[in-house]
């Protein structure tokens, strides 16, 4: 009686580079379910202009309703808050073809910046480091934001934070936040 030759290799009738390359498609394809599901859904404390969600290119949207601005009275005194700051303090962040401006913005705890496009094509607002954003992790758009859109966020975290386009990773800035 004659035994056949067992392969040494305990993988059965494949090929150990076989193997290795249906482990890599595997976890290729889990690692994508996680990132769609787990990342692409945006919480925390970001707002995007349109709602939360991209307009589908087809959609159109009415203009909303301008304000008249109003006559103003010449002051008759001084003002009792010279020295008071001002309650409407924009925090705007403007992102061009030629990158991020002004590249460092300083804010107070709780203040919201708004990021805006005004460049040729996307962006992706994202904290440090590139790819993983685990310096302020809510802070992230977690989506591209398309050319005339706005992207903002609300800083409760103090610190000096810095922030890069996803898209394009040499191209980036900081926000501190006393």
């Amino acid at each position: 009686m004659e035994q056949e030759p067992i392969s040494g290799n305990g993988y059965g009738k494949r090929p150990v580079w076989q193997w290795v390359i249906v482990y890599a498609v595997l976890a290729a394809i889990v690692y994508g379910l996680v990132y769609y599901f787990v990342f692409s859904n945006g919480s925390g404390s970001m707002r995007l202009t349109t709602g939360g969600y991209a307009p589908a290119p087809s959609q159109e949207y009415p203009p909303t309703a301008q304000q008249t601005p109003q006559p103003v009275s010449p002051p008759t005194s001084q003002p009792s808050n010279l020295n008071q700051p001002t309650e409407n303090v924009q925090n705007i962040v403007t992102y061009t073809d030629s990158g991020f401006s002004p590249s460092t913005l300083t804010i107070k705890k709780g203040d919201t910046v708004t990021f805006k496009n005004t460049a040729s094509g996307g962006m992706w607002v994202a904290s440090k480091p590139h790819p993983m954003h685990t310096d302020y992790p809510a802070f992230d758009a977690k989506r591209k934001i398309a050319p005339g859109e706005t992207y903002e966020f609300t800083f409760t975290n103090t610190g000096s934070w810095g922030y890069h386009n996803h898209m394009n990773p040499s191209e980036r800035g900081t926000i501190v936040v006393q």
